[in-house]
């Protein structure tokens, strides 16, 4: 069996992209600059689905243009060191750690598949020591900074564990943006604080749904 999590609001309480975004963009004031003439079109773009991805290269290319790849995965690890201290304003989900740590004690295959650039998802993920398989949003170079390549979100999510082999297996997410990953999975699992998951379960028409608090 596989055991499938989302990594933002599953598995984290807390949006790694925006914060290692936003921490970018504060400590240089040109980005900054940019980022406050880009802000007022980028967001709007980002909440509406059919403009999500423009929305999204745009913020994205703000933080990062003048990386190298090798700069690229530099920023990340030091953000991920930051996170592991505990100086980041969000932390890994207590009740979804334990319910991942038991698949694990199973024996059972556990990947994480996020929104999320992979190289920063790997970067959270793998320094934990847990035999974990991530799978996220491939980015590729533009104009001097990164955009995404392959943006792991909604169906693509599905496509990705095709992709990699994964077939039967549970689902665990926050976000009804996953509903294709939740359908594809035998033991789907919508999880939040409060009645958020039963209301999003209710709205998904899961038959073999179910929802959890964390």
């Amino acid at each position: 069996m596989l055991a499938v999590f989302d990594l933002d609001g599953a598995v984290l309480d807390g949006g790694s992209t925006a914060v290692w975004l936003w921490r970018r963009v504060r400590h240089s004031p040109l980005r900054w600059l940019a980022a406050m003439l880009f802000a007022p079109v980028a967001i709007p773009m980002v909440v509406a689905p059919r403009t999500r991805r423009a929305g999204a290269a745009i913020l994205l290319w703000t933080a990062t243009v003048g990386l190298s790849e090798r700069d690229l995965r530099q920023s990340c690890a030091d953000f991920a060191a930051c996170f592991h201290a505990g100086t980041l304003p969000f932390h890994w989900r207590g009740p979804g750690l334990e319910t991942l740590d038991a698949h694990l004690a199973r024996g059972e295959d556990v990947v994480i598949v996020t929104a999320a650039p992979i190289v920063l998802a790997r970067a959270l993920v793998n320094p934990q020591g847990r035999q974990i398989i991530v799978l996220g949003t491939s980015l590729k170079p533009l104009a001097g900074g990164w955009v995404a390549d392959v943006h792991c979100r909604n169906q693509r999510k599905c496509q990705a564990l095709a992709d990699a082999g994964h077939g039967k297996r549970w689902a665990y997410t926050d976000t009804l943006d996953d509903l294709p990953l939740l359908r594809g999975g035998d033991t789907p699992m919508i999880v939040g604080h409060g009645k958020a998951a039963q209301r999003r379960l209710s709205r998904a028409r899961l038959p073999n749904g179910r929802a959890s608090a964390w």
